[in-house]
């Protein structure tokens, strides 16, 4: 296979859909260069390890995540309801773009008993997602109320991936987004 020029940024891009498809364990270096179209010699220019990449990923994957989906939980332009449906359809339509599912879904179940050094970013993603989530319910709820309205959610979706991956069924996204919608609309603030 010949040696082709790419970026950082394409390895990334080729690693993040394969360890979405296939998970990180799964996924070899070999395999991580075939992607990017290198000689697995050649990968090491880019990367020292298998666990920088992922690291990377994941990094790459929560900076995608806080620029493009989370900050639609602060747009203030738009009503609290039309955040939170916004926000969920959007990461919905992003983890439904290609095979595979929540990256980080996949990785926290995956990695986080086995591999600590991935934990933090992996937890810093959630905790942002989960800070974005509460932001949205607290335009109708008090605090403590928007946080377990906020994990609620965030769960379920997580949990719907499972669901998603076993029965090849996406029915299960929607109707996370539909109870979401229901319990915003089922109380007036409190």
């Amino acid at each position: 296979m010949p040696i082709q020029k790419v970026t950082k940024q394409e390895v990334v891009t080729q690693a993040l859909l394969l360890f979405k498809k296939r998970g990180y364990h799964r996924t070899s270096m070999a395999d991580l260069a075939a992607a990017c179209g290198l000689l697995k010699g050649s990968f090491y220019h880019y990367f020292s390890s298998k666990e920088a990449l992922m690291k990377e990923v994941l990094e790459a994957v929560h900076s995608y995540f806080k620029a493009k989906v989370f900050v639609i939980a602060y747009d203030e332009s738009f009503a609290p309801r039309e955040r939170l449906e916004k926000m969920l359809a959007k990461q919905i339509k992003v983890a439904c773009a290609t095979e595979g599912g929540c990256l980080m879904g996949n990785m926290a179940i995956e990695t986080a008993l086995v591999t600590d050094e991935f934990r933090p970013v992996m937890r810093a993603f959630f905790d942002e997602y989960l800070k974005a989530l509460a932001h949205v319910y607290s335009g109708k709820y008090d605090a403590l109320k928007a946080r377990q309205l906020a994990e609620q959610a965030m769960v379920e979706y997580e949990g719907a991936w499972i669901m998603v991956k076993l029965t090849d069924s996406s029915h299960y996204l929607q109707d996370v987004l539909e109870r979401a919608m229901l319990r915003f609309d089922a109380d007036e603030k409190q």
